[in-house]
């Protein structure tokens, strides 16, 4: 089913996830995860990156995980795409939306719920918290010529 979704170049690759509300398609299944999990895909091997871990994942309402964990060493960053819900990291209670960004560093116990009636739907990052990189435009380059848009 993924293999299709996917475009692959020399110095990139595409996975086409669909909308938002198919996301409850994805699985995944101890060992990946300590329980059976809907609504979530890592995509870290789909896209060949090394660097970092990301996810897909969709939280029905009036659900959540069922116990707090912490990392080792990845921080984490939440983006939320769509819908409302609220994380819990070291106990602070923290009221999340559409446009919500939460960094949480690897030590910190964190938890997650929908305690609304309609999906909640993010993307998490991970990765290193001891890695460094040039933000912003810093590391960008031009590059001659024009875009060649097809038609």
């Amino acid at each position: 089913m993924l293999n299709d979704k996917m475009v692959r170049g020399t110095n990139f690759t595409c996975f086409q996830a669909g909308p938002m509300e198919g996301w409850m398609q994805f699985r995944l299944e101890p060992p990946d995860v300590p329980l059976p999990a809907r609504g979530k895909l890592f995509l870290r091997n789909l896209l060949g990156s090394a660097g970092l871990e990301m996810s897909l994942n969709v939280v029905p309402p009036g659900k959540g995980i069922p116990f707090l964990h912490r990392h080792q060493q990845n921080e984490e960053v939440y983006v939320i795409v769509g819908g409302r819900g609220q994380f819990l990291v070291d106990g602070e209670c923290i009221d999340v939306q559409e446009g919500s960004v939460l960094r949480i560093n690897p030590p910190a116990a964190r938890d997650w719920r929908n305690n609304t009636d309609a999906p909640l739907y993010f993307l998490c990052i991970q990765y290193r918290a001891d890695s460094v990189i040039q933000g912003g435009t810093l590391d960008g380059l031009g590059v001659e010529g024009k875009p060649a848009w097809a038609t």
